[in-house]
């Protein structure tokens, strides 16, 4: 029995040339009894049905509707639950549907499934990659594995009475390891391209983040320090991904009676908060002539900076308990249901300044410097933020480059 496919006028069409019957014959049933099943995969009615090529021996039955970018295959026709589209792109053939022993392959898929099948085309929720699916057709079982698990279901019931038997468990174990060699290198390459497909996605995204942050270096003068810092805040959201949220100026209860209010409060995706505290590119941060035994040491900016992340750090740490029950109920509303904010040694990030001028030995000072205070807070000048980015471009130009 010979079956094609294909789309005309919005239908698809399934083309069937029996080969042991004449044509007339299945007009005649489904006259009779309203519908005929074709290969085991296929039940169409005279409602489906279109022509007849008494000269060829040929039907033609509507099985689906043609859209634009997908083709909708009827599930009154394949028996399942579920939708299934074929991207307009693939030429369908019977192996997409019918396998090995006329078994329905959408209907095995589509009892797996909780959602309609989109096969080939774009990304969407619920596609199958093309490459995928003939994966899945190649992998269907035929006759050999059949018989191999037969035999091997045989051999672990008889084995203790006929020793011989075991062999066939070992058969199929072979047969199964090149099966699985087979699929782990096809699932390798198509892993690799999602990673390059992914990391071209964030190649664009830091590219632009690298352009806005050169745009805002040059006119830092012109621009507000509150509209500076929700600025870098979402850049810096990109750096740090394990951050859900950003809240700016939240209250916390100072030591001193006297109100915190850090430029944001961090909260990662298991509810830990963090404090980042950004400040403008102008801030000086060292000497400018090196002071006691020739060492470059913070000025009053930087100092007065760290002192400050200190401090919200340490009234954060004195609220407790208290503190994470009010800020759950300040907050409850920007965050997702499922999280309770926790209290527990919370870090900071501090970004200022410039050190692209800096002489070797004022580089080594400053690097002792963050190192100080590195348990406490991550210290960033706005020139490593600029290499930090340049850095991630390097990286994923090079991995979607990779064939």
């Amino acid at each position: 029995m010979s079956i094609e496919f294909g789309r005309k006028d919005g239908e698809l069409i399934l083309i069937l040339a029996p080969e042991r019957i004449y044509a007339s014959k299945i007009l005649d049933v489904l006259n009779t009894k309203g519908k005929w099943m074709i290969s085991h995969s296929f039940t169409v009615t005279k409602q489906n049905f279109r022509s007849e090529d008494a000269e060829q021996n040929e039907l033609r039955f509507c099985i689906g509707t043609v859209y634009d970018e997908y083709t909708l295959v009827d599930n009154s026709v394949i028996g399942t639950t579920h939708n299934f589209y074929f991207s307009n792109t693939i030429n369908l053939k019977k192996q997409y549907f019918v396998a090995y022993r006329n078994i329905s392959i959408l209907s095995k898929i589509d009892q797996v499934v909780d959602n309609d099948v989109y096969i080939g085309g774009n990304n969407k929720m619920g596609c199958i990659p093309f490459e995928t699916f003939k994966l899945l057709i190649k992998k269907f079982p035929k006759t050999a594995e059949l018989d191999y698990y037969a035999h091997a279901r045989i051999a672990t019931i008889i084995k203790e009475v006929f020793p011989y038997a075991e062999e066939h468990e070992a058969r199929f174990n072979q047969f199964l390891e090149k099966q699985d060699n087979s699929l782990s290198l096809i699932f390798s390459i198509n892993h690799q391209t999602l990673l390059q497909e992914n990391a071209a996605i964030e190649l664009s995204q830091f590219s632009a983040i690298r352009n806005r942050l050169a745009e805002l270096l040059d006119q830092e003068q012109c621009i507000s320090e509150q509209i500076w810092q929700e600025q870098i805040h979402g850049i810096l959201r990109l750096l740090y991904p394990k951050y859900l949220a950003g809240i700016r100026e939240i209250a916390i209860k100072g030591v001193d009676r006297h109100d915190k209010r850090p430029d944001f409060l961090l909260v990662d995706a298991n509810g830990y908060v963090d404090i980042l505290e950004i400040k403008k590119p102008s801030v000086q941060l060292l000497t400018k002539q090196s002071s006691y035994r020739n060492n470059y040491v913070p000025v009053r900016e930087l100092a007065g900076a760290i002192q400050q992340v200190e401090k919200y750090i340490y009234c954060l740490n004195t609220w407790g308990r208290e503190g994470e029950q009010e800020l759950q109920k300040q907050l409850s509303h920007k965050l997702p249901e499922a999280i309770t904010l926790k209290i527990v040694n919370p870090q900071g990030i501090l970004l200022l300044g410039r050190s692209k001028e800096f002489t070797l030995q004022q580089r080594t000072d400053f690097e002792l410097i963050k190192r100080q205070y590195k348990h406490i807070a991550e210290i960033l000048t706005y020139d490593d933020l600029v290499q930090r980015i340049n850095n991630i471009i390097s990286a994923l130009s090079k991995e979607t480059s990779i064939k």
